[in-house]
């Protein structure tokens, strides 16, 4: 057991020696589910994920809790913004119901969305424009990519797009992610480690983006 112990942590300094000083994405996105969460321990682990980011130079992670079940919502929202706020990370917990603001001086940017999708967030952006254009403020014609980005909530364009557990696209930044590199990987939230972001990282690292072209 020492030994593989060892080992491992020989494989981790390795990995995050050949990462560092390359082209480390500015913003990474990260989809798990609220199955995932089932204590403590696994809510604490978003902290832990927000300080691999920050030692190898991630300054912008969004993470996505996908929810089966409406109801343990607020909960879930307050425990995660008592734990990234305790921290010292700053950025932002979203659910349907509220946006908690997290203040903190670190320099990773965290932002939690909780069943607060793509389609949501978009769906509010338009009707928030469709009011400005009601009350005068703005024409029809005014309206360009950039307006309707100052309206989105998550204004990070994640570089890389890593879900776990699974091999699906998912209901999250669906504006954002246009062009991110996408990265499956069958390791779910409760066993995922700092090797498997560095892998991620390093796959990333490896591939030609090519911006949709």
């Amino acid at each position: 057991m020492l030994a593989r112990r060892i080992a491992y942590r020989f494989y981790e300094k390795s990995m995050m020696k050949s990462i560092c000083g390359e082209n480390v994405p500015r913003c990474i996105a990260l989809v798990i589910s609220d199955a995932d969460l089932i204590d403590m321990a696994s809510v604490a682990k978003l902290v832990g994920l927000a300080e691999w980011c920050t030692e190898v130079g991630v300054r912008d992670v969004s993470v996505y809790v996908s929810m089966t079940e409406g109801n343990g919502v607020p909960k879930l929202s307050n425990c995660i913004y008592r734990t990234l706020q305790g921290a010292g990370f700053p950025g932002k917990v979203v659910s349907p119901v509220a946006v908690k603001e997290l203040n903190g001086e670190k320099p990773c940017q965290v932002s939690v969305s909780i069943g607060y999708g793509g389609k949501h967030e978009l769906t509010n952006a338009l009707r928030e424009i469709m009011e400005d254009i009601d009350g005068g403020k703005i024409q029809p014609s005014d309206i360009d990519e950039a307006m309707v980005e100052s309206h989105l909530i998550f204004r990070c364009e994640p570089d890389l797009f890593i879900r776990t557990g699974e091999e699906r696209l998912s209901d999250f930044l669906i504006w954002q992610s246009v062009y991110s590199e996408l990265y499956f990987t069958d390791v779910n939230w409760e066993e995922f480690r700092k090797v498997d972001l560095l892998r991620a990282i390093r796959d990333y690292q490896l591939r030609q983006r090519r911006f949709g072209k």
